[in-house]
């Protein structure tokens, strides 16, 4: 036999070794995997704004997440595991930062990298400048400038996608792909890698909106539904959900606790000072007791858990969490009641 011809056989080998490859991970990536896709603006002072995390409650979910045992993914990720099935983690999360403030460089970035996490921003490339000598604003807050993206990148916390170029209502302009196709030459052109992930803005999108971000070439595309994605083959991956991370400040106090012991249940009464939320609520101990979620406001509101005829035994304290389950907001412990 040729040497040549023995090449040939070896590469066919490999080739078919290859494909029988990504068909064994594309079986085993098949089923649907429920990925968590925070959506966050900024991070800094406190204020009433649902839109303004402050960066202690920052702090306190990433470590959250990083507890839990989130593995923080990118776009990219959710692109190769739906197309040939690359594996996730086993609790994937990717956490998304829209309209590209100059304080995912000098708040958010330290706080990730030290609880090992990345996160994707969604860049309005208008109003992203050349240079810090001309910095550009949105909404009043200074942006990120073109040198502050690229060294970001280098160190690896952050990846970047597009959020349109002027931020218009795409649900409502004519034809929304000249926008949308200059804000991918825009990332292109600067150096963006993989810079295929869009954020419809103000989570507005019609059937043409999504036709022109696929024309545009973007792969994946993310709304403001607060809801949990749902990936895998055959999945849409340009309507993904997020899940809204409720910013402004939450203060949770316990003002009364009554426990009925015909009936078996311990109702608490819990006082908040902050922007109105869903929250979940669970007595935790030994063993956690869940509430459903429920909408709260400023004020009081009840809590009614049934004890299931062992009493308060092992009960130690009072959790309440997001609506998913994925941040404590606060807890609070016998000796505050």
């Amino acid at each position: 036999m040729s040497t040549k011809r023995l090449i040939m056989i070896l590469i066919a080998a490999g080739m078919l070794g290859t494909a029988a490859g990504f068909m064994v991970l594309r079986k085993s990536g098949g089923a649907p995997r429920s990925v968590p896709i925070l959506m966050y603006h900024s991070v800094g002072p406190t204020n009433d704004s649902p839109w303004f995390v402050p960066a202690e409650a920052f702090r306190a979910h990433m470590g959250d997440l990083r507890r839990e045992g989130f593995k923080a993914i990118l776009p990219s990720d959710l692109v190769a595991h739906s197309n040939w099935g690359k594996p996730l983690p086993r609790k994937p999360v990717m956490i998304t930062f829209d309209d590209g403030y100059l304080c995912n460089l000098s708040v958010i970035e330290p706080i990730l990298k030290e609880h090992g996490m990345r996160a994707v921003i969604f860049l309005i490339t208008g109003s992203v400048g050349a240079s810090p000598g001309e910095r550009r604003a949105y909404e009043g807050k200074d942006c990120l400038v073109w040198p502050e993206i690229l060294a970001m990148q280098e160190r690896g916390t952050f990846a970047f996608g597009g959020h349109s170029h002027s931020h218009g209502n795409m649900a409502a302009s004519g034809d929304p792909l000249p926008d949308i196709a200059e804000c991918l030459r825009q990332l292109q052109a600067h150096g963006v890698r993989w810079p295929y992930a869009f954020c419809y803005p103000f989570g507005q999108y019609k059937p043409e909106t999504v036709k022109a971000v696929r024309a545009a070439g973007f792969r994946t595309a993310v709304v403001c539904e607060d809801a949990v994605a749902v990936i895998g083959p055959g999945k849409d991956l340009f309507t993904l959900p997020r899940v809204s991370v409720m910013g402004g400040r939450h203060e949770f106090k316990l003002a009364a606790a009554d426990v009925d012991r015909q009936r078996n249940t311990l109702a608490l009464r819990v006082a908040h000072e902050g922007v109105p939320m869903e929250i979940s609520a669970c007595l935790a101990g030994r063993e956690k007791s869940w509430l459903p979620a429920r909408e709260i406001g400023r004020g009081e509101f009840t809590l009614l858990f049934t004890l299931a005829g062992r009493g308060t035994e092992g009960l130690t304290h009072l959790e309440i969490w997001d609506k998913h389950r994925l941040f404590r907001l606060s807890t609070l412990k016998p000796a505050e009641r």
